[in-house]
């Protein structure tokens, strides 16, 4: 799996939790956003794998809450922490130990650069998305 690959999967995994609404970058790219200071908010204090996740997930959880409707659709609230927690499981796996080594600075360092992909992926995945249903509705129109 490529880098884009993996941003790619991350934005499907994310877009499964929370379908952000309008075209701002700031809320196409915000579960991305959430899962970096997660990690580099803790300024230097190295954690466990399972940590990071917990503390990834546990953040994603309560930006959804504090997200609302204006600015997110989200799916389905039963089993979201299932959902939040393959996010976290995949972020720290493939984005903090697969692309950046397992550093959290280089993280930080690159976050700009790799969110730029999450945001053209959450863009297209949004576009297949809608492209489906209205398919799905002139069939059965």
């Amino acid at each position: 799996m490529n880098v884009s690959d993996k941003i790619s999967h991350l934005a499907e995994l994310g877009f499964k939790i929370a379908q952000p609404k309008g075209y701002k970058p700031h809320s196409l790219e915000r579960l991305f956003r959430e899962a970096v200071k997660a990690v580099t908010e803790l300024h230097g204090v190295e954690l466990s794998s399972n940590d990071y996740k917990c503390t990834i997930s546990g953040r994603i959880l309560k930006t959804i809450d504090r997200m609302g409707d204006e600015q997110a659709y989200i799916p389905e609230k039963k089993g979201i922490d299932v959902k939040t927690d393959e996010f976290a499981d995949f972020f720290v796996e493939n984005i903090l130990k697969g692309i950046c080594d397992g550093k959290p600075g280089r993280l930080k360092k690159m976050s700009n650069n790799l969110a730029d992909g999450y945001y053209s992926s959450i863009l297209r995945i949004r576009r297949d998305y809608w492209d489906e249903r209205n398919k799905s509705k002139e069939i059965e129109g």
